[in-house]
Formats: structure tokens, sequence, C-alpha cells
């Protein structure tokens, strides 16, 4: 048993059998029609954590001695965002390093220190980031960010991993 999670009801509404089928009859149509390999299929996803432990707790459960009548334990009220930017490709590796967008209007050059100055190339920049590393105000993923990912991680990871002779497609 568990708790439903909450669903937009546009998401709900798209989300039935004939949209479903529809997508992925024409992506199967599409890939089949290029001869595209698995290894250039790319799913990219993001989720957002709460440093901290979220307002609703980690549901833990403790154990206490019955004469301890102060049951608390220590909580931190940080609860920054951190956006992680997650690939997968439909080869079942994971080729792409994950990209992380911290709150924060500056970036200290010491995050993204690598003894390999080869993973100079892989840096990005959201307000100011480096090494898969970005800062927004919001700690949420925005435009350049995105675009930034896209051209300096995805881009050269992907056509590192990828056959040269087809497209590279990311959904």
């Amino acid at each position: 048993m568990g708790r439903p999670n909450g669903l937009d009801p546009k998401r709900a509404k798209a989300f039935n059998y004939t949209t479903v089928d529809a997508h992925f009859k024409l992506f199967h149509e599409t890939v089949n029609v290029a001869g595209i390999p698995c290894r250039n299929l790319f799913n990219m996803d993001e989720i957002g954590i709460q440093q901290g432990g979220g307002r609703n707790g980690t549901r833990e459960k403790f154990f206490f001695s019955s004469d301890d009548k102060s049951r608390y334990r220590l909580q931190s009220d940080d609860l920054e965002l951190v956006t992680i930017l997650e690939t997968v490709c439909a080869d079942g590796t994971a080729p792409i390093q994950p990209a992380f967008v911290f709150q924060g209007k500056l970036f200290c050059p010491e995050w993204a220190e690598t003894e390999d100055d080869s993973e100079a190339e892989h840096c990005f920049t959201g307000s100011d980031a480096a090494g898969g590393i970005a800062t927004t105000d919001s700690g949420w993923t925005n435009d350049e960010v995105c675009a930034q990912w896209f051209e300096r991680i995805f881009i050269p990871q992907a056509k590192a991993h990828a056959d040269p002779s087809h497209p590279i497609v990311l959904m």
C-alpha cells in the first residue's frame, strides 16, 4: 500500500492509451526507418531534491528508551533545492555525466577542479559554472543552463559514445 502522488489534470488527460500508443508507434517507425542504433538514443530527465530532508521528513522511525521523555532528533532547516540532470542511453549505459544545479549567485571554481584538464571541455555555465555544476538564483534549471548543458556536456559525451554514421536522438 502506498500514498498516491498528485497528477496535473493536463498530464492526466494526455496520458491515455490512444496518445501513448500513437507516440510509441511514431517513435518506433522513425527509429526503424532511419536505422538509428540504440547507442544513439538518449533520454534526459531532471529531478529536484531538497537538502535537509524536505518538509515532510523521511518517515524514519527511531528507538527511544521508555524513560526518555525528550524524544527529539536534530533536523536541518536547510531546505535548499538542488536539481540533477541525468541522461541514460537506450543501450543500457549511462555515458553522460550527471550535472548539478545549486541555488546561488556565485560559483567557486574549486568545486570543479580536476587533475585531468580534459574535463574543462565539459564545463558549462549557468550563472557561473564548471564541470557539470551550475548555479541559478532558484536552484532550478533554466533556458541558459539547459543550453549550456546541451552544448558543453551532452554533445561531446554523446558523440564519444554514439555511432557517428547515424543521428543522435535526445528525448
